[in-house]
């Protein structure tokens, strides 16, 4: 299969060094240094499941590129827009444009510019970033990825999804109800994206101090709550759920926005805690915590 990957960074990058290994013809489009390091060594997946070396093509756009069967876009919800009219020129009528991006609201960008037919929105569980230029590290665990259409249906092409992911050794789980797994994600990423960059601890210290363990939980709730009220799913329990998952965690666990934020790199937090605060307004639900986080952060976004 011709495969893209738009944002070839932790969780794309993992994705098509597994892609390619397994024989598929895969591009990557990054930027900066770390394509700069790609182009001159390839690209290094360290993984316990099997460390290798991908040795294809590298390259910042798609200009003059023939059409793909499958575009995989893992930027940053900011790059959204950008990546569409990346991405515009080599569609083909049956292309899949599979988004594995945070957030609940890229997929509706994605098909203002594209149209609806194309995409496939997916949720990725995964602990996998970039270590240094040219070089992705897969920390433990064997990566899941969720996947499913829109109107809750899993398609022919999420099951052709499923195969391709199995021959790569990819764990690729088609489901029915993806807009629940895309919300539920956004509000653990609420909460630890959040509050990891907010107080630029981990989520260990942050459970070790009673007032950011507190401001944590509000965090959730806010969350929680207007998942809620936009009737995606009745969500029983998730704060206690989430909360669980907090716990279960490393306590060095950071997240991307931690990172971005501590490296002085865009941060995400305009889809994630700053969506809280507009949907809360459109909502009327009150979200103080999330306006304390986004307010913090918003001059990083």
């Amino acid at each position: 299969m011709r495969i893209a990957i738009i944002g070839t960074g932790g969780v794309g990058g993992y994705l098509g060094a597994k892609l390619w290994k397994a024989g598929n013809d895969v591009i990557f489009v990054a930027r900066g240094n770390h394509l700069i390091a790609m182009q001159q060594n390839g690209l290094r997946l360290e993984s316990p499941e099997g460390s290798f070396t991908v040795k294809s093509t590298f390259t910042n756009n798609l200009a003059g590129f023939a059409p793909f069967d499958l575009i995989i876009i893992g930027v940053k919800s900011f790059d959204t827009e950008q990546v569409a009219k990346l991405v515009l020129p080599v569609l083909k009528d049956d292309t899949i444009v599979l988004s594995i991006q945070n957030g609940v609201e890229n997929k509706n960008i994605l098909e203002r510019s594209l149209g609806n037919k194309y995409i496939i929105p997916a949720v990725a569980y995964i602990i996998s970033t970039i270590a240094s230029p040219g070089i992705i590290l897969h920390e433990g665990g064997t990566g899941k990825f969720k996947f499913g259409e829109s109107d809750g249906t899993v398609s022919d092409r999420c099951l052709l999804l499923k195969r391709l992911f199995e021959d790569a050794g990819i764990n690729g789980e088609p489901i029915e109800n993806i807009e629940t797994a895309l919300w539920w994600k956004w509000i653990f990423i609420c909460g630890i994206g959040g509050m990891t960059a907010y107080a630029r601890k981990s989520i260990g210290e942050i459970l070790a101090d009673p007032d950011l363990k507190s401001m944590l939980k509000y965090v959730v709730h806010e969350a929680a709550s207007i998942a809620r009220a936009r009737k995606i799913d009745p969500f029983d329990a998730i704060e206690e759920k989430v909360s669980a998952h907090y716990q279960r965690l490393p306590y060095s666990t950071k997240s991307s926005m931690h990172y971005d934020v501590t490296h002085s790199k865009r941060v995400e937090v305009e889809a994630l805690n700053g969506a809280a605060v507009r949907f809360g307004k459109e909502l009327k639900i009150p979200t103080p915590a999330n306006e304390i986080i986004y307010n913090s952060l918003k001059q990083f976004a």
